[in-house]
């Protein structure tokens, strides 16, 4: 565990206001100013309805409310929670209930909603695998059985290495889309090929992250192991992102529709396997043969 520690930064003054109070409040007290509040889109129901079938006291934070005309209290932040907990069932929340002004209250809404430091996707996953989600667990295991490592944090381009996989999302979206299995031996493949195995900018989500899907696509291709590898380290990768790099701004010249340098680069990889490994693609699934 980490204490809280500020004494190397230098201390600052304020007026902090009024002090909070903590105080469990019936939902049905509680009201939303539309004049600085956000409107209840479709993706905002979406998220309020993921709260309520997922409702956990442990996941709900207090409300933060301030007293309005009526004995209500108007919600500067926490208005997916408390739908999602009406939703639920739940007819009382707890709230933290500060005494200001409309104006402050609108200007709470715009610091808190707009001021908060932004959780990145790495420290998701540094969460979720320390609460033993599946996709966490699974991601990591994966990388792992590949001889590599999902990171839970970014790094410094210099101290980055092979076989370090930083682009988290990317890569939890690339298991939903591919078998486990070929995943795995895809990733154990090019973590053996030389130019990924020794050099870490191959490693960055632009490139390995279409690199294994296009390999993960081809398995039977990838089980002929040593060519497969062989295969690997002779194909011309810096020149196709070259060429890549150079047709899209053409196609941008011309005001042709854009296609992705990752979806181009994995195309091409995914012909030159079928090129050079034709006589495998045409044989039925190692399962199938008798």
């Amino acid at each position: 565990m980490r204490k809280i520690e500020v004494s190397k930064y230098l201390k600052t003054e304020g007026e902090p206001g009024p002090a909070p109070m903590l105080q469990w409040i019936e939902i049905s007290l509680l009201v939303v100013d539309d004049s600085y509040q956000r409107e209840l889109k479709a993706g905002n129901w979406k998220a309020i309805h993921r709260i309520a079938t997922g409702f956990r006291w442990s996941r709900f934070s207090p409300v933060f409310v301030a007293p309005v005309e009526g004995g209500r209290y108007a919600i500067i932040d926490g208005q997916h929670r408390v739908h999602g907990a009406m939703m639920a069932g739940i007819e009382s929340v707890p709230c933290q209930v500060v005494h200001m002004t409309r104006e402050e209250q609108a200007a709470a809404f715009a610091a808190v909603n707009g001021d908060v430091t932004k959780v990145t996707a790495w420290q998701v996953f540094k969460a979720a695998l320390a609460a033993g989600e599946k996709w966490a667990v699974e991601a990591a295991n994966v990388a792992s059985e590949a001889g590599c490592e999902l990171m839970v944090q970014n790094a410094s381009s210099w101290t980055k290495k092979p076989k370090q996989i930083y682009a988290v999302t990317g890569f939890r979206k690339l298991l939903t889309a591919h078998k486990r299995e070929n995943v795995v031996a895809a990733l154990t493949a090019i973590a053996q090929a030389e130019g990924f195995s020794d050099v870490p900018d191959m490693w960055d989500g632009s490139i390995i992250l279409p690199v294994l899907s296009a390999c993960s696509q081809r398995p039977r291709a990838v089980t002929r192991g040593e060519a497969f590898i062989d295969f690997l380290e002779m194909w011309p990768l810096l020149d196709e992102m070259e060429r890549i790099q150079s047709q899209t701004k053409e196609r941008i010249r011309k005001g042709l529709p854009y296609i992705g340098k990752k979806e181009q680069l994995e195309s091409a990889l995914i012909d030159a396997i079928d090129r050079k490994f034709v006589d495998r693609m045409m044989l039925p699934a190692p399962e199938a043969v008798k």
